[in-house]
């Protein structure tokens, strides 16, 4: 006898047949039921779906970059020294004549009078002031941010059916779970980057230069004539004096002199991101009457035929005692989980998937 033929002959020994049907029981709408069928109220746990986000990790900051001083070479000409001047003189160029005349003709002696110098000392610049920039690096720190992972929801919860002549729970309770929320550090900038720059005064030296007091000059001494009776010596040519002159005297130096300044390049350094994952609810649990098999028709044939049936599907390990323990309701659960079904014991759609 089949598990079908069973539900009927139960249907016939019900003693008392009726036709009105309960609508509700405690305030919850029944479907549509005939005498001898058991129903409980089954639920529907709600659907989520995963979803990720990406969420900043690192705010975007600033850096510097030292782009360090450009010095070049000066050359610089410098006089160190006026030249000098000095005369030479030429002597005068005489002749002999045979008469008795002036033996010495009046004239002038030029004497040399020198140049006079002194030393002097010079400041001239060595090397110019340079500057340098010193970088103090950004200061961070993290902070803690709290975000919601998965939001508040509601769920039905089940409660003991007690004495209603079935198996599983009747009575379910929408609760309240709260939002799930996760801690997220980042790193944040504190201080940015500053710089401060440190200027260092220019480099001189001394050096010694000869410079001109008193030009070279002559000094003119006459001489007067002197006469002989014999002959005499005439000037030819009188005597006469050049300026010689020698040129400046000059030195080359040289000196470190700046062409460009030490500076910093702002460098934007972009934030970092990360990514969470998210759960939230797509549908809502609800419970809904289902039809089982009433607890007066769980005959021990019928318990082994669902054992057996479980086995075969692979869901079942037990042994086939026709005894509805905890395995074989384990068992069931798995199954309906895995196929889709209500989750509520023993159901008259568990007994069509297994094929009973």
């Amino acid at each position: 006898m089949t598990v079908k033929e069973t539900f009927k002959l139960s249907l016939i020994a019900v003693a008392i047949i009726t036709t009105a049907q309960a609508s509700t029981v405690g305030g919850d709408d029944l479907p549509p039921a005939k005498p001898g069928q058991c129903f409980t109220k089954a639920f529907y746990p709600a659907k989520y779906a995963t979803s990720t986000e990406r969420v900043l990790a690192t705010e975007a900051s600033e850096k510097m970059e030292l782009i360090p001083a450009k010095y070049g070479i000066k050359t610089e000409k410098i006089k160190v020294s006026d030249g000098t001047e000095r005369v030479i003189t030429i002597p005068a160029t005489y002749k002999t004549v045979s008469e008795r005349v002036l033996a010495q003709e009046a004239s002038t002696k030029l004497v040399p009078i020198p140049a006079v110098y002194k030393t002097v000392t010079k400041r001239v610049l060595a090397s110019e002031g340079t500057e340098k920039l010193i970088k103090s690096p950004a200061q961070y720190k993290n902070v803690k941010e709290r975000v919601m992972v998965s939001p508040a929801r509601t769920e039905w919860k089940k409660t003991k059916c007690q004495d209603r002549g079935c198996n599983q729970s009747q009575v379910v309770c929408l609760v309240e779970i709260p939002a799930v929320y996760k801690v997220v550090t980042k790193r944040v900038v504190a201080q940015p980057v500053t710089a401060r720059k440190i200027t260092t005064p220019p480099v001189y030296r001394t050096v010694k230069i000869q410079k001109l007091v008193t030009p070279a000059t002559t000094k003119t001494i006459k001489i007067p004539a002197t006469y002989k009776t014999i002959t005499r010596r005439v000037v030819d040519k009188p005597a006469s004096s050049k300026v010689v002159k020698t040129p400046p005297t000059y030195k080359t130096i040289t000196t470190k002199v700046l062409l460009t300044p030490a500076k910093y390049k702002k460098m934007t350094v972009p934030a970092t991101y990360k990514t969470i994952t998210k759960k939230r609810m797509v549908a809502d649990g609800y419970a809904k009457w289902v039809q089982i098999v009433c607890k007066h028709n769980m005959s021990k044939v019928t318990i082994s035929r669902v054992q057996q049936a479980l086995k075969d599907a692979g869901y079942y390990h037990g042994a086939i005692d026709g005894v509805w323990g905890s395995s074989s309701r384990n068992a069931t659960r798995t199954y309906q989980k895995a196929k889709g079904l209500p989750v509520a014991g023993l159901s008259v759609a568990t007994m069509n998937s297994l094929g009973l």
